[in-house]
């Protein structure tokens, strides 16, 4: 499956036969990753790489679609619908680009189009967790109009300080009028939702 956001940004399903080229996107980033994904460490060879990839299209969870991203028809960083709550209708998105991808707005570019990439979906609200330092992924999930509705205090260690995850949510809607969104499609989602 391919989606086109926009010229030079494409999605396409992540698959096993992509070890290499996520292993080589993330040894040129690995600092920058490390810093805020502790998965990063554990990727350093071709085995650990195709295990990272069938960890997550296979996780089992439901709604769970994984794509890689190509930027000007060079593999990226991956963006994700990580699951799916049936009880609730929330989907949560996950994402990540190498270091020289990062700064030309991609990811709020694929984020734009999270409608229709969950159109025959549950899914009425999108949540993004972001570790609370991790302020490029803070900006994303505002900037999609996106407000913080929980915290989960001391989720994990990175360089030996506690973070808490910060957990942001936004309405889901159709774009009116159109099939292809203009601006965000995205609108606040009350805590109590």
């Amino acid at each position: 499956m391919h989606i086109q956001i926009a010229e030079h940004i494409k999605l396409a399903s992540l698959v096993e036969s992509d070890a290499a080229e996520i292993l080589k996107t993330v040894n040129l980033s690995r600092a920058s990753l490390g810093e805020f994904l502790p998965w990063v460490e554990g990727v350093n060879n071709i085995e650990s790489a195709k295990k990272y990839i069938l960890d997550r299209v296979k996780s089992g969870l439901n709604g769970s679609r994984w794509f890689k991203i190509y930027y000007k028809d060079n593999l990226s960083g991956i963006f994700a619908v990580k699951s799916i709550c049936l009880e609730l209708n929330v989907a949560e998105l996950g994402y990540w680009l190498s270091s020289d991808a990062q700064g030309n707005g991609i990811i709020s570019q694929v984020i734009t189009r999270a409608p229709s990439i969950l159109k025959n979906t549950s899914a009425k609200v999108i949540e993004f967790r972001c570790l609370e330092q991790n302020v490029a992924s803070i900006k994303i999930a505002l900037k999609s109009g996106a407000s913080l509705v929980g915290t989960i205090p001391n989720f994990v260690s990175v360089d030996n300080t506690l973070q808490q995850l910060n957990i942001y949510q936004v309405a889901l809607r159709e774009p009116k009028g159109s099939r292809e969104p203009k601006g965000s499609n995205l609108d606040f989602i009350h805590p109590n939702y």
